[in-house]
Protein backbone atom coordinates (compact mmCIF):
# COMPACT_ATOMS: atom_id res chain seq x y z
CA UNK A 1 0.00 0.00 0.00
CA UNK A 2 2.82 2.29 0.96
CA UNK A 3 4.56 1.50 -2.38
CA UNK A 4 1.43 2.06 -4.44
CA UNK A 5 0.94 5.60 -2.61
CA UNK A 6 4.45 7.14 -2.87
CA UNK A 7 4.10 5.64 -6.97
CA UNK A 8 0.65 8.10 -7.16
CA UNK A 9 2.19 11.13 -5.44
CA UNK A 10 5.05 10.53 -7.46
CA UNK A 11 3.18 10.47 -10.80
CA UNK A 12 0.83 13.85 -9.35
CA UNK A 13 1.45 16.91 -11.85
CA UNK A 14 1.20 18.43 -8.78
CA UNK A 15 3.94 16.43 -6.89
CA UNK A 16 6.60 19.10 -5.83
CA UNK A 17 8.61 19.79 -8.63
CA UNK A 18 13.15 19.85 -8.18
CA UNK A 19 14.53 23.41 -6.61
CA UNK A 20 15.71 25.75 -9.30
CA UNK A 21 19.07 25.68 -10.20
CA UNK A 22 20.76 27.32 -12.97
CA UNK A 23 20.68 23.68 -14.36
CA UNK A 24 16.90 23.84 -14.75
CA UNK A 25 16.04 23.76 -18.33
CA UNK A 26 14.13 26.52 -20.01
CA UNK A 27 10.87 25.37 -20.02
CA UNK A 28 10.56 23.33 -16.76
CA UNK A 29 8.82 24.03 -13.52
CA UNK A 30 11.03 24.34 -10.40
CA UNK A 31 10.69 24.75 -6.90
CA UNK A 32 12.38 28.58 -6.04
CA UNK A 33 12.70 31.07 -2.67
CA UNK A 34 10.09 33.60 -3.15
CA UNK A 35 13.06 35.94 -1.58
CA UNK A 36 14.99 34.55 -4.74
CA UNK A 37 12.53 35.99 -7.29
CA UNK A 38 13.92 39.45 -8.63
CA UNK A 39 11.26 41.66 -9.85
CA UNK A 40 11.00 43.10 -13.25
CA UNK A 41 8.65 45.86 -12.51
CA UNK A 42 8.63 48.68 -9.72
CA UNK A 43 5.01 48.64 -8.43
CA UNK A 44 2.09 46.63 -8.00
CA UNK A 45 -1.28 47.51 -7.60
CA UNK A 46 -1.30 46.41 -3.86
CA UNK A 47 -5.03 46.56 -3.50
CA UNK A 48 -5.23 43.66 -6.04
CA UNK A 49 -2.13 41.96 -3.90
CA UNK A 50 -4.69 42.02 -1.44
CA UNK A 51 -7.61 40.92 -2.89
CA UNK A 52 -5.31 37.68 -4.55
CA UNK A 53 -3.93 37.14 -0.62
CA UNK A 54 -7.54 36.75 0.50
CA UNK A 55 -8.44 34.53 -2.06
CA UNK A 56 -5.26 31.93 -1.56
CA UNK A 57 -5.64 32.27 2.20
CA UNK A 58 -6.53 29.19 3.69
CA UNK A 59 -5.86 27.16 0.51
CA UNK A 60 -3.60 23.68 1.33
CA UNK A 61 -0.43 23.37 0.23
CA UNK A 62 -1.31 20.91 -2.54
CA UNK A 63 -3.68 23.66 -3.71
CA UNK A 64 -1.48 26.33 -3.97
CA UNK A 65 0.77 24.33 -5.80
CA UNK A 66 -2.08 23.45 -8.54
CA UNK A 67 -2.98 27.29 -8.78
CA UNK A 68 1.11 28.46 -9.17
CA UNK A 69 0.76 26.14 -12.09
CA UNK A 70 -1.97 26.79 -13.90
CA UNK A 71 -1.12 30.82 -13.80
CA UNK A 72 2.66 29.44 -14.76
CA UNK A 73 4.62 32.44 -12.47
CA UNK A 74 7.62 33.12 -15.20
CA UNK A 75 10.91 33.32 -14.47
CA UNK A 76 13.92 34.10 -16.65
CA UNK A 77 17.77 33.07 -15.16
CA UNK A 78 20.16 36.22 -15.69
CA UNK A 79 23.92 36.16 -16.53
CA UNK A 80 25.00 36.02 -12.89
CA UNK A 81 22.53 33.27 -11.74
CA UNK A 82 19.84 35.00 -10.36
CA UNK A 83 15.87 34.39 -11.46
CA UNK A 84 13.99 37.12 -12.60
CA UNK A 85 10.30 36.88 -12.31
CA UNK A 86 8.50 38.26 -15.90
CA UNK A 87 4.81 38.25 -15.10
CA UNK A 88 2.69 37.56 -12.09
CA UNK A 89 3.98 40.07 -9.54
CA UNK A 90 0.86 40.17 -8.05
CA UNK A 91 0.37 36.62 -7.32
CA UNK A 92 3.89 36.07 -6.30
CA UNK A 93 3.39 38.73 -3.84
CA UNK A 94 -0.35 37.96 -2.88
CA UNK A 95 1.34 34.32 -1.31
CA UNK A 96 4.79 36.26 0.32
CA UNK A 97 1.56 38.11 1.64
CA UNK A 98 0.01 35.01 3.41
CA UNK A 99 2.91 33.24 4.57
CA UNK A 100 4.41 30.98 1.50
CA UNK A 101 8.25 30.82 1.55
CA UNK A 102 8.31 29.14 -1.96
CA UNK A 103 6.72 28.71 -5.22
CA UNK A 104 6.44 26.36 -8.05
CA UNK A 105 7.81 28.69 -11.22
CA UNK A 106 8.28 27.76 -14.91
CA UNK A 107 11.87 28.96 -16.37
CA UNK A 108 11.01 30.26 -19.88
CA UNK A 109 14.12 31.74 -20.45
CA UNK A 110 17.96 31.98 -19.95
CA UNK A 111 20.16 35.12 -20.92
CA UNK A 112 24.11 34.57 -20.92
CA UNK A 113 24.98 38.08 -22.03
CA UNK A 114 23.13 41.67 -23.47
CA UNK A 115 21.09 41.42 -20.15
CA UNK A 116 18.90 44.18 -19.92
CA UNK A 117 18.76 44.77 -23.57
CA UNK A 118 17.27 41.34 -24.69
CA UNK A 119 14.45 41.73 -21.60
CA UNK A 120 13.33 45.14 -23.25
CA UNK A 121 12.86 43.38 -26.82
CA UNK A 122 11.67 40.35 -25.60
CA UNK A 123 8.90 42.51 -23.53
CA UNK A 124 9.94 40.62 -20.08
CA UNK A 125 10.34 44.00 -18.30
CA UNK A 126 8.37 47.20 -17.25
CA UNK A 127 10.99 50.14 -16.68
CA UNK A 128 8.51 52.83 -15.65
CA UNK A 129 7.87 54.28 -11.64
CA UNK A 130 4.25 54.48 -10.84
CA UNK A 131 3.93 57.46 -13.44
CA UNK A 132 4.82 56.28 -16.70
CA UNK A 133 8.50 57.89 -16.27
CA UNK A 134 11.20 56.01 -17.61
CA UNK A 135 13.42 54.17 -15.21
CA UNK A 136 16.61 52.02 -14.74
CA UNK A 137 16.87 48.67 -14.19
CA UNK A 138 19.21 49.81 -11.47
CA UNK A 139 15.90 51.50 -9.69
CA UNK A 140 13.82 48.59 -9.50
CA UNK A 141 13.38 46.85 -6.54
CA UNK A 142 15.75 44.01 -5.82
CA UNK A 143 12.74 41.86 -3.56
CA UNK A 144 9.36 41.18 -4.10
CA UNK A 145 9.16 42.91 -0.73
CA UNK A 146 9.98 46.24 -1.97
CA UNK A 147 7.69 46.57 -4.43
CA UNK A 148 5.98 49.62 -4.18
CA UNK A 149 2.48 50.30 -4.79
CA UNK A 150 0.89 52.10 -7.98
CA UNK A 151 -2.96 52.63 -7.25
CA UNK A 152 -3.40 53.18 -10.63
CA UNK A 153 -2.67 49.58 -11.67
CA UNK A 154 -5.27 48.35 -9.46
CA UNK A 155 -7.64 50.66 -10.81
CA UNK A 156 -6.81 49.46 -14.08
CA UNK A 157 -7.10 45.94 -12.81
CA UNK A 158 -10.51 46.74 -11.87
CA UNK A 159 -11.62 48.57 -14.64
CA UNK A 160 -10.56 46.10 -16.69
CA UNK A 161 -12.76 43.30 -14.62
CA UNK A 162 -15.48 45.69 -14.91
CA UNK A 163 -15.19 45.29 -18.76
CA UNK A 164 -14.04 48.41 -19.34
CA UNK A 165 -11.47 47.43 -22.03
CA UNK A 166 -10.16 44.09 -23.56
CA UNK A 167 -7.43 41.58 -22.16
CA UNK A 168 -5.55 42.05 -25.41
CA UNK A 169 -4.06 38.72 -26.48
CA UNK A 170 -1.30 39.96 -28.46
CA UNK A 171 0.18 42.93 -26.15
CA UNK A 172 2.26 43.74 -23.29
CA UNK A 173 2.02 45.38 -19.90
CA UNK A 174 -2.09 46.17 -20.96
CA UNK A 175 -2.78 47.15 -17.68
CA UNK A 176 0.24 49.28 -16.88
CA UNK A 177 -0.71 51.13 -20.19
CA UNK A 178 -4.17 51.63 -19.20
CA UNK A 179 -3.02 52.92 -15.47
CA UNK A 180 -0.92 55.86 -17.05
CA UNK A 181 -3.60 56.69 -19.10
CA UNK A 182 -5.95 56.45 -16.36
CA UNK A 183 -3.42 58.78 -14.09
CA UNK A 184 -2.62 61.11 -16.77
CA UNK A 185 -6.58 62.08 -17.38
CA UNK A 186 -7.20 62.02 -13.32
CA UNK A 187 -4.51 64.53 -12.63
CA UNK A 188 -2.63 61.57 -10.44
CA UNK A 189 -5.50 62.02 -7.61
CA UNK A 190 -5.14 59.50 -4.30
CA UNK A 191 -6.69 56.89 -4.84
CA UNK A 192 -7.52 54.07 -1.81
CA UNK A 193 -10.54 51.91 -0.98
CA UNK A 194 -12.89 54.74 -0.12
CA UNK A 195 -12.30 56.88 -3.37
CA UNK A 196 -12.25 53.67 -5.46
CA UNK A 197 -16.01 53.13 -6.73
CA UNK A 198 -15.83 56.71 -7.94
CA UNK A 199 -12.24 56.39 -9.71
CA UNK A 200 -13.49 53.06 -11.19
CA UNK A 201 -17.21 54.82 -12.53
CA UNK A 202 -14.88 57.36 -13.86
CA UNK A 203 -12.12 55.08 -15.83
CA UNK A 204 -14.91 53.45 -17.16
CA UNK A 205 -16.29 56.37 -18.86
CA UNK A 206 -12.86 57.74 -20.06
CA UNK A 207 -11.65 54.01 -21.31
CA UNK A 208 -14.71 55.07 -23.76
CA UNK A 209 -13.45 57.91 -25.22
CA UNK A 210 -11.49 58.44 -28.55
CA UNK A 211 -7.66 59.46 -26.53
CA UNK A 212 -8.02 55.73 -25.21
CA UNK A 213 -8.68 54.53 -28.68
CA UNK A 214 -5.09 53.60 -29.22
CA UNK A 215 -4.71 51.30 -26.06
CA UNK A 216 -4.36 47.45 -26.14
CA UNK A 217 -7.80 46.51 -25.44
CA UNK A 218 -10.02 49.37 -26.22
CA UNK A 219 -13.61 48.77 -26.73
CA UNK A 220 -15.21 50.54 -29.94
CA UNK A 221 -18.96 48.82 -28.32
CA UNK A 222 -18.24 50.71 -25.05
CA UNK A 223 -20.66 49.38 -22.07
CA UNK A 224 -23.95 50.58 -21.25
CA UNK A 225 -24.19 53.09 -19.17
CA UNK A 226 -20.23 54.45 -19.79
CA UNK A 227 -20.84 57.24 -21.67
Amino acid sequence: MRICLLALLLASPFAHSAPCTTQTPVGSDCQLSLSALRPTQANVGKMQVDDEAGKLAGKTAAQLDAYERKKQIPVVLSPDGDFYLTDRHHLASALLKIGQTQATVRVIGKIDSDFWPKMVTSHWTWLYDARGQAIQPAQLPASLAALGDDPYRSLAGYAQDAGAYDKAKRAYFVEFAWARYFGERMDWRAIDRTTLPAALKQAQQLACEPAASALPGYRKDCPAGAR
